[in-house]
């Protein structure tokens, strides 16, 4: 079992060995130090300290748990919905896994992409590679990311990627995303739980979308919004889902070429394999569609694919006689860049996933006008 598998294993209680109990109990004290920690900097923050305003709208695209929950395709819904309106939004990412996120770098401007992607991180790439009327800015410092954006690319809208956390930038929106399949992240904020602070901190939220609603069993979504009204009354919550749309080959993909409906190569035995914090949210995609996945081969969240990755997904395609393999667009970055992979004589399919509102889209739409 992977690190990352066996920390959640113990964090949601599912494994519930002797040592397991031992291991949580330990977390749940570093876990109470990360907290007073966490709340000592919001109160800083609550009382206007250290808060950089600018003169363009902010909206912030977060969640309040470590791991997928959805936020590059949002981001990306909201700066479409935006260049719709004639907007010139920019996207300031922190360049996650980034060469050196210290420094503030442009990524692309307009979707003319500037750097590779060991440079600015996949999912930074990744947007700037998807957005092409949008352009990308990465760096820990948000504040001079933003002040790039004002006076070099003419920004007049300026939405944060991953910012819920990062305040010192004032926002006029804060998106909070809530995985629906675990909204709450073993009620613990981390290390003992995946919580990045204390629950309380929904309430900072302008609107909260749950995402998957569609992967989780009749009644979780309502009992979900039941609580959340009890913890922040008054907050507008609105359900999505992740929707496929569309389907490359991995050279297509990274040419910039159409894909194909989603369902163009169901009926083949196929093998799944992703590097992304959810692995089982991919795979009931991928099912829900209707292809036949024989095998789910899973990394670790932001895995960097390697040449001797590549034969290990050859040899896994061999045993199980697969007729392709279907990856997601945050792992066709890393991997289209691996030179072994142009040797692999199974096809590698991209999978491309969107957000879409089951209902309230305008509305939502309109908070990001106001």
């Amino acid at each position: 079992m992977k690190g990352e598998q066996l920390f959640k294993e113990i964090v949601s209680g599912h494994n519930t060995t002797f040592i397991a109990d031992v291991v949580r109990k330990g977390l749940g004290v570093i876990s109470k130090l990360y907290e007073k920690g966490v709340s000592y900097r919001n109160n800083k923050f609550d009382a206007g300290k250290g808060v950089s305003s600018l003169t363009v709208p902010v909206i912030s695209v977060g969640n309040i748990t470590a791991g997928g929950t959805g936020k590059t395709p949002m981001v990306r819904f909201i700066c479409d919905a935006l260049v719709t309106e004639n907007h010139h939004p920019v996207v300031l990412s922190r360049g996650y896994r980034a060469e050196d996120n210290s420094k503030n770098i442009i990524i692309s401007k307009q979707g003319q992409l500037l750097v590779e992607p060991e440079v600015s991180g996949d999912e930074a790439w990744l947007l700037a590679k998807v957005l092409p009327n949008v352009s990308v800015i990465i760096g820990r410092n948000r504040i001079e990311s933003a002040k790039i954006a004002l006076n070099a690319l003419n920004a007049d809208y300026l939405v944060m990627d991953d910012g819920f956390q990062h305040r010192a930038l004032n926002r006029d929106v804060d998106v909070v995303l809530l995985d629906a399949l675990n909204p709450f992240g073993y009620e613990y904020v981390l290390p003992r739980g995946l919580l990045r602070e204390p629950l309380i901190g929904l309430a900072r939220a302008s609107v909260i979308v749950l995402t998957k609603v569609d992967q989780v069993p009749v009644g979780t979504v309502e009992s979900i919004k039941r609580r959340l009204e009890q913890m922040v009354p008054n907050i507008p919550v609105f359900e999505t889902i992740h929707k496929p749309q569309s389907i490359f080959t991995l050279q297509e993909w990274g040419s910039g070429q159409p894909g194909v409906p989603v369902d163009a190569y169901v009926g083949k035995p196929m093998m799944a394999v992703s590097g992304i914090a959810n692995p089982k949210s991919f795979e009931l995609t991928l099912k829900g569609i209707g292809y036949d996945i024989v095998y789910m081969m899973s990394f670790g969240d932001h895995h960097n694919f390697t040449n001797d990755d590549v034969v290990e997904l050859w040899k896994q395609a061999f045993i199980h006689q697969v007729q392709g393999i279907i990856i997601t667009e945050k792992d066709a970055v890393k991997l289209s860049q691996l030179t072994d992979i142009e040797d692999l004589d199974v096809p590698i399919y991209v999978l491309s996933i969107g957000i879409e509102f089951l209902n309230k889209e305008e509305e939502f739409i309109q908070f990001l006008r106001n």
